[in-house]
């Protein structure tokens, strides 16, 4: 008899243990529903489209699971995880164009979420594609003439552009970009992934789709001339609303071509002279000529960034733009570092006020350069561990802002002004080309 009630109190026993890890699993669990909606009007059916979950687990990939939607473009996924740490995001290829959600948190409160992922019918008329506006930005470096472009695509049609050219691997080339004569040492940023790209004799492509609205491409390369004089041919690739252009104040000599010298943005230690141009037809060129280009190892400290400088623009800017979505960040304003940092200490000015794209664009250059000396000297031995860990989240947060507040279209005065983060102040010139 008591080894009949020492088995049934054994049972009972396991049943709770069983009941208890049930609802312990039932409370873990939570569950991520969706649809897609398709925005060209009159567009296809949103059925049988494979959706991807991709689960991290502190930010490390953690697996994948696909499903299809059904009829009503839905699509479910169950069983996902609220333990802190864990977030999904969900991709969707449809028509070959992309669409990622963005980064989802699953709490307790918030067990099941619900999300609405826009998609575009595609096609590979580029009729619609042109470039709202198309900077380009000059420095200089030992022996070499320094460029940034930063280039504001827009598809103002209401299709995914997916273009039609195969190019390597069977992919279709979207966005061509030309480079002047002689251009090396291209890095890719902002708005470009370097898996997407297939670089050619005249330039490169990118494979990446174009969905309708705007997108900001940055890319960088080096020009060597080979005497005082550098001529720069620039094609367009696209019909050009704007150009703008910037070139170290007196450190050149520039004749420009259908371009016009429209004041200079101050500068703490450079200024700049900008050049402005009206709209460009294709085929037409950005052209500019340089004179009196100083002797290799000679003149002053670059403002060009360098490598490590594009990579964490590439990898900061990347989700931005990828995923349509606006990250609102207080950029804090960064403490002075003590003089054993080896960081030249921020300078103060006025209160800022809003700013224009152009400026923006500058400050983003300047933000990227001090990030890339940051790094140097860190490696340099001249930066204490902890005063490197703290400028750059300072400035990563910094940069962050500024990419926010140029895919969105807006100046705001939260961002602190260039002298403080990267030693140039904010010109007080507007640009003509202010949204």
């Amino acid at each position: 008899m008591e080894r009949h009630s020492r088995l049934a109190g054994i049972r009972t026993l396991g049943v709770a243990l069983v009941i208890l890890v049930g609802m312990y699993s039932l409370a873990d669990a939570a569950s991520l529903s969706g649809r897609l909606v398709n925005k060209t009007p009159k567009g296809k059916g949103v059925e049988g489209v494979e959706a991807t979950l991709t689960a991290y687990r502190n930010e490390q990939e953690a697996g994948k699971s696909t499903t299809t939607t059904d009829r009503s473009g839905r699509f479910q996924f169950g069983n996902l995880s609220t333990k802190p740490g864990e977030t999904y995001t969900v991709t969707v290829r449809y028509q070959n164009a992309e669409y990622n959600s963005e980064r989802i948190i699953l709490g307790d409160a918030e067990a099941t979420r619900n999300l609405e992922i826009p998609v575009y019918d595609a096609t590979t008329d580029a009729s619609q594609i042109s470039v709202k506006v198309h900077h380009v930005l000059f420095s200089l470096a030992d022996g070499s003439l320094q460029a940034e472009e930063l280039i504001v695509v827009r598809n103002a049609g209401d299709r995914a552009y997916v273009g039609s050219k195969e190019v390597a691997g069977g992919r279709r080339a979207t966005l061509q970009f030309s480079l002047p004569a002689g251009a090396r040492e291209v890095k890719y940023g902002q708005g470009l992934m370097e898996c997407c790209i297939v670089p050619g004799e005249q330039g490169f492509v990118d494979t990446m789709d174009v969905k309708p609205g705007e997108r900001q491409v940055v890319f960088s390369y080096a020009l060597t001339p080979a005497g005082a004089r550098l001529p720069f041919i620039r094609p367009v690739d696209y019909p050009t609303e704007a150009v703008e252009v910037f070139v170290p104040e007196g450190a050149l000599q520039v004749s420009s071509e259908g371009l016009k010298a429209a004041g200079v943005v101050p500068g703490q230690e450079r200024r700049f002279q900008r050049y402005t141009g009206g709209s460009l037809a294709v085929p037409a060129a950005i052209e500019l000529t340089f004179e009196n280009l100083p002797a290799v190892g000679g003149g002053w400290r670059p403002y060009a960034y360098a490598s490590v400088g594009i990579l964490l623009l590439a990898g900061i800017a990347y989700p931005v733009v990828r995923r349509r979505r606006v990250v609102p960040s207080a950029a804090a304003r960064p403490e002075t570092p003590q003089p054993s940092s080896g960081v030249r200490p921020p300078a103060r000015s006025a209160a800022p006020g809003p700013l224009t794209q152009t400026e923006l664009a500058i400050r983003k250059v300047e933000l990227v350069a001090a990030l890339a000396e940051l790094e140097a000297g860190r490696e340099a031995e001249r930066i204490p561990e902890k005063d490197y860990r703290r400028l750059r989240q300072e400035k990563r947060k910094a940069l962050r802002d500024v990419l926010a507040q140029l895919q969105a279209g807006t100046a705001t005065a939260s961002t602190p002004p260039i002298a403080e983060l990267a030693g140039i102040a904010g010109g007080e010139e507007e640009s003509a080309g202010r949204e």
